[in-house]
């Protein structure tokens, strides 16, 4: 990264650890937090569409196999709250291994179809497995996330919004690092040209699990700080709608990119909570929201930026000032 997107990135930074400052309104503070955890899950699936080339209608399984972890590790097992999103990261992963496994052997739209059967059996199981998860009623009274002797109240939005801040940030890093390294370098390829990939010594397989480990991990983990701080879970964390949500906003923000899902989390949530009246008519906005984006802008809405600069960075035309 040369000095001036360093500058901006480090003055980004800077502006979103301020902002909860700036407004004493808690409710505001309330929608950063979930803009953060959104981000980061948006993140995750950004890994499997953006870079890998796949469609995953399953990864809100993976939001909910972090959730339930970190839930029931620490009020049936008294396991540190502060462990949970690591822990929810580590089984989210281990679940995200053995069905990419299977999956990713497949290739197309038998892989879209197939993760999403995988996703309607956890959910299923979720959702009848009353003794563990408490089925539909979901589990209540979480714990709010703690850092052990830090006597911080992280049942605050503000307080919790930098738990959530330093998360995102830690994994849009990774995901920068990732990009830059040969193994990113394979993901493009392998997105581009699997034949090709292959071809010149890339392990196609090996490659697509990575990078779906690696997704699946960080859902998990967002999946944990999202149930600690809202502190009630359902298995509705794993449904369709989460995942319409989270393909939302890669597509709208910008796949294949880190601004990208930042932003399309932001219009998310954003219009979700205006929309709040609207009820179900929400879901028809978002779906022209989606299909404007995916016929006048595919690059989504970070392509804006591109084409702005583009068009301030072009030479003027010769005789445009006479």
């Amino acid at each position: 990264m040369t000095a001036a997107p360093r500058m901006r990135a480090l003055g980004a930074v800077a502006a979103l650890a301020v902002l909860p400052w700036l407004t004493g309104n808690a409710f505001l503070q309330h929608m950063m937090v979930l803009w953060a955890i959104y981000a980061l899950l948006a993140l995750s699936l950004n890994i499997i569409v953006g870079y890998l080339g796949e469609l995953s209608f399953g990864h809100a399984a993976f939001f909910g196999i972090g959730a339930y972890t970190s839930a029931l590790l620490s009020m049936q097992w008294g396991v540190p709250v502060w462990l949970g999103p690591f822990l929810g990261a580590i089984v989210a992963g281990a679940f995200g291994l053995v069905i990419g496994f299977v999956a990713l052997r497949i290739v197309g739209p038998q892989f879209a179809i197939l993760t999403l059967g995988f996703g309607a059996i956890l959910h299923t199981i979720t959702n009848y497995w009353v003794d563990l998860t408490r089925g539909p009623m979901g589990i209540s009274n979480i714990p709010p996330f703690s850092l052990g002797p830090i006597a911080l109240d992280f049942a605050q939005a503000r307080n919790m919004y930098y738990v959530a801040l330093v998360f995102l940030l830690g994994v849009a890093y990774v995901c920068h690092a990732l990009m830059t390294s040969r193994r990113g370098r394979a993901f493009i390829a392998v997105r581009e040209n699997p034949a090709l990939a292959a071809s010149i010594g890339i392990d196609v397989f090996a490659t697509k699990l990575h990078g779906f480990v690696v997704a699946t991990a960080i859902a998990g983990a967002g999946g944990a700080l999202y149930g600690h701080y809202l502190r009630v879970i359902t298995p509705e964390l794993m449904s369709l709608q989460y995942v319409a949500a989270l393909i939302i906003m890669v597509i709208v923000g910008g796949k294949g990119t880190i601004v990208g899902p930042l932003i399309g989390a932001l219009v998310y949530v954003s219009l979700l909570e205006m929309l709040r009246a609207a009820g179900p008519l929400r879901l028809v906005v978002f779906a022209a929201l989606l299909t404007a984006c995916v016929i006048f802008l595919p690059g989504g809405l970070v392509s804006l930026w591109r084409r702005l600069r583009e068009r301030r960075l072009a030479p003027e035309p010769a005789g445009a000032s006479a």
